[in-house]
């Protein structure tokens, strides 16, 4: 198992009261299953995302169209929800990539709710039996400054926003890789 992580800073904060993060991971599976199997598995967007830590929804509301809601608190006692729309685009057998989509229905969530940005490649490659999944993510979200924080330098809240886009990129790559890894020996089992 290999795995990649590159965590870059964006840009600075555009708005004096949002602090602009993002990250990207890259993660290479092993199975030791056919193509066709491995494939299939990938294609399912809900099962899939919804491993990720922290994911607290993913459902369809169109075709090929997919909602990935994560939550988290910000240490503070403060509950907030990133919300990803998201679009399905496929070569059969060989590649599957999600899209950022702009037409997601309206929310009713409550708390710090904010829309993020996230695209994510999954590239096959069979071998002997065998099937690698290079696994792509890439994540961009620009988080509202939640009430007395605002009243913290900003350049003190960007730098301690990406510390922790970095450590939970690399809290929900690790446990995406260890999820899906289990997950998938048992759905292929089952499917057998």
């Amino acid at each position: 198992m290999q795995t990649s992580r590159t965590f870059r800073k964006p840009a600075a904060a555009s708005h004096a009261r949002y602090i602009d993060l993002g990250g990207q991971a890259t993660h290479v599976f092993r199975f030791a299953a056919p193509l066709d199997l491995a494939y299939e598995y990938f294609l399912d967007v809900p099962a899939v995302f919804r491993l990720l830590p922290d994911a607290l929804d993913c459902h369809g509301y169109g075709p090929e169209r997919y909602r990935l809601i994560v939550g988290a608190t910000d240490g503070h006692g403060h509950s907030m929800a990133a919300i990803f729309d998201l679009q399905l685009q496929i070569d059969p057998g060989r590649s599957i990539h999600i899209l950022p989509a702009s037409d997601g229905p309206r929310h009713n969530l409550s708390g710090l709710v904010f829309p993020g940005s996230l695209s994510a490649d999954a590239i096959f490659h069979p071998a002997h039996g065998m099937t690698t999944v290079e696994y792509r993510v890439d994540i961009d979200m620009t988080i509202p400054v939640p009430g007395v924080l605002r009243l913290m330098p900003m350049s003190f809240l960007q730098a301690l926003g990406e510390h922790s886009m970095e450590f939970k990129m690399t809290q929900m790559i690790n446990g995406f890789t260890r999820n899906i890894t289990a997950d998938f020996h048992t759905w292929a089992t089952s499917a057998a």
